[in-house]
């Protein structure tokens, strides 16, 4: 039995994979940029474990295809990394006890500048460059991702696995998306 409010299948897992999405991108800080894209990594490495427990597949024997799969998808590598490596602080071999080798290259945060765009009740238009901060993830085939980018391959690959299985990832209403 899940210990767990409101997540209670693949579908309520996704949706709190786009909720924080949303709220690393829209972040304010470094720190809570970095704990939002935190979040959204364990969250994404979680969608497996909710996907395995979906399907009936509890032996590792059944797993070890999927495993198997989403180990040759980059940025869903990168995510578990991140996961992982931010929860126990170094991945380690479970055999041997020493660090594990890491595919993901980089993960860092860095200054960008952007450019906000406001739209009034009018339909007028203004233009205001902005200076944030980035998470930048350069993954294991030498791509480098900017945080929505990084998300948002996340959140395609997952809709399209879930679609696949016959369950239907319905639009989450803004509100609801962005907490308010």
């Amino acid at each position: 039995m899940p210990l767990t409010v409101r997540l209670t299948s693949p579908l309520a897992l996704f949706r709190k994979l786009e909720r924080e999405s949303y709220r690393a991108f829209h972040a304010k800080t470094p720190l809570h940029k970095a704990d939002h894209f935190f979040n959204f990594c364990v969250t994404a490495a979680s969608m497996r474990d909710y996907t395995l427990e979906h399907l009936n597949m509890v032996l590792s024997a059944q797993q070890r295809p999927y495993y198997d799969a989403w180990s040759k998808v980059p940025a869903l590598v990168a995510a578990t990394e991140i996961a992982n490596s931010s929860k126990h602080f170094v991945l380690r071999d479970r055999s041997t006890g020493q660090p594990k080798s890491i595919k993901t290259r980089i993960v860092r945060l860095k200054k960008a500048s952007l450019v906000d765009i406001y739209v009034n009740a009018a339909g007028d238009t203004k233009a205001v460059r902005a200076v944030r901060t980035e998470v930048s993830v350069t993954l294991s085939d030498g791509q480098t991702l900017e945080l929505y980018s990084f998300t948002e391959e996340i959140l395609s690959y997952w809709k399209n696995f879930l679609a696949a299985l016959g369950l239907k990832v319905r639009r989450q209403p803004f509100a609801q998306l962005a907490g308010k």
